[in-house]
């Protein structure tokens, strides 16, 4: 993506305020990211989660389904004054992180849950 938009790494690096280094090591496959440092690379290139992790976009398929924001989730948000991109932001953050988890326990997601999730993940939905 980044190549795709004429983006040198120092760029991305700036944008990101993520090291070159890192940014290489990442690109060449010799580091793992964190859900912090991969939301923001997400953020500086207009790029899904789901883009960076799988390397393709979503299929058709994907892109008709109806979102389904759970209400505790819905809630905090308009508490919040979380726009719509922030709360579908924050939602595919929480699925790609249970996504990733070795065991498949699914996690009940509180309104308190999603507001500390919300407020670790804030400067990064804005």
């Amino acid at each position: 993506i980044r190549q795709s938009l004429g983006w040198t790494q120092d760029r991305l690096a700036k944008e990101t305020q993520i090291s070159k280094s890192f940014l290489s090591e990442i690109e060449n496959h010799k580091s793992d990211v964190s859900g912090d440092k991969l939301l923001k690379i997400a953020n500086a290139l207009n790029a899904s989660l789901d883009y960076l992790m799988k390397g393709e976009p979503l299929s058709n398929s994907d892109t008709t389904k109806p979102i389904e924001i759970p209400p505790e989730l819905s809630e905090m948000a308009d508490e919040h004054g979380l726009t719509y991109r922030g709360t579908i932001t924050l939602l595919n953050t929480q699925q790609s992180l249970i996504a990733r988890r070795s065991t498949k326990i699914n996690t009940l997601m509180t309104k308190d849950k999603w507001k500390k999730m919300y407020e670790s993940l804030k400067p990064y939905l804005e």
